[in-house]
């Protein structure tokens, strides 16, 4: 989303996602990991970029409040830094990020940040401009999820996020409730912890303390034609953060037909069949002084 404020400055809303299900399904020899994740886009909480072009050849600067999120790997200043090199369209810009999207959350903020200043770039680029193959190469670079956020809707993804696949997921009549326990789980941790656990957990259907959902895929040979509630990360964020396991417990106890992990955490989401019930779950987590987000899908 978008909001002319001048000709040379623009704010923009970046969203934030959730993972559906997320299955690790192996290590490469390069430290990567390969994986299976359904792709959710939501629109809360989100994050607030003002951006202010100048001329070209111009510097980059960006302002958070934070010195930590004001660094060269800051993914948004790895955007800007790969999209001038690639392209030779390099405007000089100047980036206030008002953060909404909490940190170590498992929602992606900072790739929801990268994608939507390559998104406006590329449009100002005029004839420079990458063509949407060359622009997802260019994502992927700066971080796995980044391909993602430059779609405009629910995405399966395989391998070490590359393989990226546009799908209609039908969670219509469901209410989601997201809630964001002010903790950060480390997404480095958690691999390295899945890595180190001896006994590898096999998906079942018996295992998974979720609802099943349904995933009409738009491409051919789709891995599952429906998705369960389900995240690899559990086994080893659970054991070492209870409170989010208890979190979980909690959706379910008030009514969530299922509840699981985003991300490697510490984000949790519930889906209801009555918005009424999930409205009264949010308020709940709130009054526990837990941000929490109704989305009615």
């Amino acid at each position: 989303m978008a909001m002319n404020t001048s000709p040379d400055t623009i704010t923009l809303r970046a969203g934030c996602k959730v993972n559906l299900y997320l299955e690790i399904t192996g290590r490469l020899d390069n430290g990567y990991h390969t994986l299976k994740t359904l792709f959710y886009p939501l629109p809360t909480p989100h994050d607030t970029l003002t951006l202010t072009f100048g001329k070209q050849g111009g510097e980059f600067t960006l302002s958070a409040g934070d010195p930590e999120l004001e660094s060269d790997s800051n993914t948004i200043a790895k955007a800007w830094k790969v999209f001038t090199e690639q392209t030779g369209f390099a405007p000089g810009l100047s980036v206030k990020l008002d953060k909404g999207i909490p940190m170590g959350a498992g929602l992606g903020g900072g790739s929801a940040d990268a994608a939507a200043v390559l998104r406006e770039l590329n449009t100002r680029a005029g004839d420079k401009a990458l063509p949407p193959d060359q622009l997802n190469e260019l994502a992927a670079s700066i971080g796995a999820d980044v391909p993602f956020f430059l779609l405009d809707g629910p995405a399966w993804a395989e391998g070490i996020g590359e393989e990226l696949h546009p799908v209609n997921v039908d969670l219509q009549g469901l209410s989601l409730v997201l809630i964001c326990p002010p903790m950060h789980v480390s997404s480095a941790w958690a691999y390295h912890a899945w890595d180190k656990l001896k006994t590898k957990r096999p998906h079942r259907v018996e295992n998974t303390l979720g609802f099943l959902t349904c995933a009409q895929t738009e491409f051919k040979n789709s891995p599952r034609s429906r998705i369960l509630l389900h995240n690899s990360f559990e086994d080893v964020v659970f054991p070492k953060h209870h409170k989010l396991l208890r979190y979980k417990e909690k959706l379910l106890a008030q009514g969530a037909c299922g509840a699981v992990l985003s991300g490697s955490g510490a984000s949790l989401l519930g889906l209801f069949r009555d918005s009424r019930i999930a409205e009264a779950a949010r308020i709940e987590f709130k009054k526990q002084g837990i941000p929490a987000h109704l989305h009615c899908l």
